[in-house]
């Protein structure tokens, strides 16, 4: 059976963006535009409860979309102009209708609301310029953000746009950052905050006020960190935390906003979150996971290594349905709840929750790995440092014979505050196919265990290196066709930080592949996160000069004299999360000290590279890799 390879990634189908209305489903997929694998070629594809699937559009750019009346969607694109065109499509006879062209500006289209009027998103700048000067100046923090660069000065907004008299209305002050927004039933909810020089981590929540055409305030800013919100009967409640007990990365509670009082009433303790944190490598198109129906929120949230769907009706939640593996979209076509997402055996899929309990599959997407070699997820149990029972998983290698010995690589995922499950991830298959044991797990600060598990801050790398290793140590023993000669390390962003970190810290492994990696905890401090992640996961103030000691004690590129592993650095220039000179700072490091090493950068691309970036720089950083192991592995 022939095995997967980087350049599979050509032929595997993105898909996300689930909405519905009445008997009709619509979504999106994302494929590589073989005419320029510098982009993706999406569609929007309608499911109606009783025909198959049907693709009812095609386009270069990405469609933002919402439904209209049966059969009729709105939906926004960016031409190649860069201006914004607002289309209407009947999901009926695909009659496509340009309705508005924006100039100079970057919209997309959100709700329908009110009569002949829609909701779209988009950006105004404090200043306006023209763009052809040759420098900017930078005033505020932050200054730039990992999907966008240069953000100083830059709002993202809120704006009405009028389908009769062709207006746009903002709904905020020119100075108003939004950060998140809910409609529900004629009200318009958002998190953000008015602010100059530096914007506040916890952002305040508001109502708009559509007749009197301005904000009432309901939570001020810096008090809480709002997950989602929610009216049911007419009561509003937000699942929220005010972070103080676990930081920046700490779950929410569910909460009570008391209409005259603005006061937030515990209804229940939940300790995970509302999201998908099950992370893979197939995250092209964005989705929704949390919405009301008949009066109770529906939402996903990580338990331990899967997703599973729960709702919150006012008083409790209550479990609907779990899933192995990481759900993307959520939206309830008619009474049948529907959802998208990837599974051990294949990348995103359109499923729907019968009335028996079952799970209906409804699109056959990506049909070609059922005759690539998949290699199944093996568990393996393991004690950690507080010798508490853990677990992680092997992939076992193409053409695999027992007493044979094998190259093996652990794998790293970032966050910390993220997961692994046992779902489809392309380039840890790929790695099975081309011959290499594959295991990784969920070492201490992963999510899905609740806040304390997930608690790491001022220890990175003390007792989550520990964990790293002693699940190394087990996945040796019970896997003795592993050539222990032959070890690989792989990760990304704090999965780099650790791969930089264990480097320094062991000479156990023959090869690493570092990639948006962490070397100086300093240095992180200009990321578009830095100085809220950077004192709340170092448990540092400010650069004080007692904080500086612990800074470097924590970063890697203090042990890089300890280094010998050839070590690949994988990095993005656009890449404003993990910026790009702490791959610069390992790699002169590791090259001035004669240690193998190589630093690859993509240009124009940011720290979602390996998951929704460019297909050709994609696959170029899966071949990288794969080669960097060939070479020193086999």
């Amino acid at each position: 059976m022939q095995g997967l390879t980087a350049k599979d990634l050509l032929n595997l189908t993105n898909a996300g963006g689930l909405k519905t209305q009445g008997n009709n489903s619509i979504f999106q997929t994302a494929d590589p535009n073989f005419d320029d694998l510098d982009k993706y070629q999406w569609s929007l594809v309608k499911q109606n409860g009783k025909d198959g699937l049907s693709t009812i559009l095609t386009t270069d750019t990405y469609p933002a979309f919402v439904f209209d009346q049966e059969p009729n969607v709105y939906f926004t694109t960016v031409n190649d102009k860069q201006k914004t065109q607002l289309f209407k499509l009947s999901t009926d006879t695909r009659d496509l209708t340009l309705v508005h062209e924006f100039e100079k500006r970057s919209l997309a289209v959100q709700e329908v609301i009110q009569e002949k009027q829609l909701l779209l998103s988009g950006t105004t700048f404090l200043t306006e310029t023209d763009g052809a000067l040759p420098w900017h100046e930078v005033t505020e923090v932050p200054y730039w953000t990992n999907a966008e660069g240069n953000v100083n000065g830059k709002r993202h907004q809120l704006f009405i746009f009028d389908l009769k008299s062709k207006e746009l209305h903002s709904l905020v002050p020119k100075d108003f950052e939004i950060s998140n927004f809910w409609y529900q039933d004629g009200h318009l909810f958002l998190s953000g905050a008015q602010y100059q020089n530096h914007q506040p981590f916890q952002k305040g929540l508001y109502e708009y006020d559509f007749t009197e055409k301005k904000l009432q305030e309901l939570l001020k800013p810096e008090t809480w960190s709002i997950s989602t919100v929610a009216l049911l009967n007419d009561e509003l409640y937000l699942a929220a935390t005010d972070n103080k007990k676990y930081g920046i990365e700490e779950n929410p509670n569910f909460y009570h906003l008391l209409k005259d009082t603005h006061e937030m009433q515990l209804v229940q303790e939940w300790d995970h979150n509302l999201s998908n944190i099950v992370i893979h490598d197939m995250e092209v198109v964005p989705g929704k996971t949390t919405f009301v129906h008949d009066n109770k929120l529906y939402f996903v949230a990580t338990i331990a290594t899967h997703n599973e769907i729960y709702t919150f009706d006012g008083e409790k939640t209550e479990l609907v349905g779990k899933w192995d593996g990481s759900i993307t979209s959520l939206a309830f076509q008619g009474d049948h709840l529907q959802f998208i997402a990837n599974s051990p055996q294949s990348p995103q899929q359109l499923y729907q929750f019968e009335k028996d309990g079952q799970v209906k599959q409804l699109s056959h997407f990506n049909e070609f790995l059922k005759d690539r070699y998949l290699a199944e997820p093996k568990q393996i149990d393991y004690k950690d440092h507080n010798g508490d029972w853990r677990y992680g998983w092997v992939l076992y290698p193409l053409n695999y014979q027992e007493g044979n010995k094998y190259p093996a690589i652990l794998e790293v995922h970032g966050g910390p505050r993220a997961t692994y499950g046992d779902g489809f991830f392309h380039e840890m298959q790929m790695l099975a196919s081309a011959g290499y044991f594959v295991f990784f797990t969920n070492i201490i600060g992963s999510e899905g265990w609740g806040d304390e598990y997930g608690d790491v801050r001022g220890k990175y790398g003390t007792v989550d290196y520990d964990d790293l290793m002693l699940f190394t140590d087990e996945v040796l023993k019970q896997v003795p066709e592993i050539n222990e000669e032959k070890l690989g390390l792989a990760g990304g962003s704090y999965g780099g930080f650790m791969t930089n970190w264990v480097i320094g810290h062991t000479h156990r492994f023959s090869a690493a592949v570092s990639m948006r990696s962490i070397a100086s905890w300093t240095a992180m401090y200009i990321s578009d996160i830095g100085p809220e992640f950077v004192n709340d996961q170092m448990a540092t103030d400010d650069l004080h000069s007692d904080d500086i000691d612990k800074l470097w004690f924590h970063s890697p590129l203090r042990y890089v004299n300890n280094v010998t592993t050839p070590t690949l650095f994988l990095h993005s220039d656009h890449d404003f999360r993990c910026p790009i000179p702490d791959a610069y700072q390992m790699f002169q490091a590791l090259k001035l000290r004669n240690v193998p090493t190589k630093l690859v950068v993509f240009q124009g691309s940011n720290h979602d590279l390996s998951r929704k970036g460019a297909p050709n720089r994609r696959i170029k950083r899966l071949e990288e890799t794969l080669n960097w192991f060939d070479k020193y592995l086999k």
